[in-house]
């Protein structure tokens, strides 16, 4: 797989999440969206739905979110373990918990290198219904946090 493209999927389709056109972003972008668009799936699907990959996603949210705060640290390793397993043009990464800034509020920042492009980071928020949102964020990554 050449890990500077966008997926198969976004290829056959033409477009990103939100019909972005493929056409309309450079290339190096293409690749930070694809892997958000990737990420997005892997973390709003739940481990179990899949029959054929049982640990493909996350677990039930909503037990996670209602065991916080002891939850929220637990689910660091699951998540940098789910996205290196099904992300393939992720190279390492470093997931850290975000300070809420409402209660009940659960964010992380995913700092990742991805194959051939580089250092990215990634913001989430766990929404109280189980759905994850996932942004590019632009802060500089130290690439000794990996």
């Amino acid at each position: 797989m050449d890990r500077k493209t966008p997926s198969l999927y976004e290829i056959l389709t033409g477009n990103f999440t939100g019909d972005l056109p493929l056409e309309v972003v450079n290339e190096e972008d293409q690749v930070i969206l694809s892997v958000l668009d990737n990420i997005q799936r892997i973390l709003n699907a739940r481990a179990g739905t899949i029959s054929h990959l049982p640990d493909y996603g996350l677990p039930d949210m909503t037990k996670i979110l209602q065991g916080m705060p002891g939850t929220a640290h637990e689910l660091i390793e699951t998540l940098a373990g789910v996205l290196l397993k099904y992300e393939p043009r992720l190279q390492s990464l470093n997931v850290t918990l975000l300070e809420q800034q409402v209660p009940g509020e659960l964010r992380y920042a995913i700092d990742a290198e991805l194959r051939g492009i580089g250092l990215v980071r990634y913001g989430t928020e766990f929404m109280p219904e189980g759905k994850v949102l996932i942004w590019s964020a632009p802060e500089p990554v130290d690439k000794s946090a990996l």
